[in-house]
């Protein structure tokens, strides 16, 4: 948009000159605020900043200028002065940088290849858990992973808890052999 065209439209609608012109170079103005502020301000601070740009645009622009050509130069100027008034008072105490957009570059103890492994460990055993059928893939559950004695687990199957005992006896047996047979040790 040209600043003859923004004048015309001005003249005849300000509303929709207004509105035009934020469409047009939203993106442009978001992104000069964006390079500026990304390392000490949040996004609502960006988005603030993009807002109080277009608002000096407006209330600043004269509209009887003989000026020609692009409106940009004249958007681009508001939008990086703005920018670099909010990266001063938002870094004021000193050059503050948000943690989370280093957290990934920051190393971590953490064994990315043992992590993975246990985590397939855990979904194969946990498949071949829910294989062994009912009840016992639940007494298995039920005792193991919610640390729950026979009784009460019992109470959960219906059935007595000596046969709690026996199923889950068995059920372990053909685990250990389902384990085995996926070559996985525990």
């Amino acid at each position: 948009m040209t600043h003859n065209e923004y004048r015309l439209l001005l003249n005849t609608d300000r509303t929709k000159a207004q509105q035009t012109l934020f469409n047009e170079y939203l993106n442009y103005v978001y992104a000069i605020a964006y390079n500026r502020l990304h390392s000490c301000g949040s996004s609502e601070d960006i988005n603030e900043c993009v807002m109080d740009v277009f608002m000096d645009v407006f209330s600043s622009y004269d509209d009887k200028g003989d000026i020609t050509g692009d409106i940009k130069g004249f958007i681009g100027v508001v939008a990086y002065r703005k920018a670099a008034n909010y990266y001063r008072k938002l870094c004021r105490n000193g050059f503050d940088v948000a943690l989370d957009e280093y957290e990934e570059l920051i190393p971590s103890d953490e064994n990315i290849a043992v992590t993975t492994e246990k985590a397939e460990i855990r979904n194969i055993l946990l498949d071949l858990i829910e294989g062994l059928g009912q009840p016992d893939s639940t007494i298995i559950m039920e005792k193991y992973y919610y640390g729950r004695n026979s009784l009460e687990i019992s109470k959960i199957v219906h059935i007595s808890p000596i046969m709690v005992r026996v199923r889950c006896s068995r059920a372990l047996k053909k685990l250990r052999k389902l384990l085995a047979d996926n070559d996985i040790m525990i």
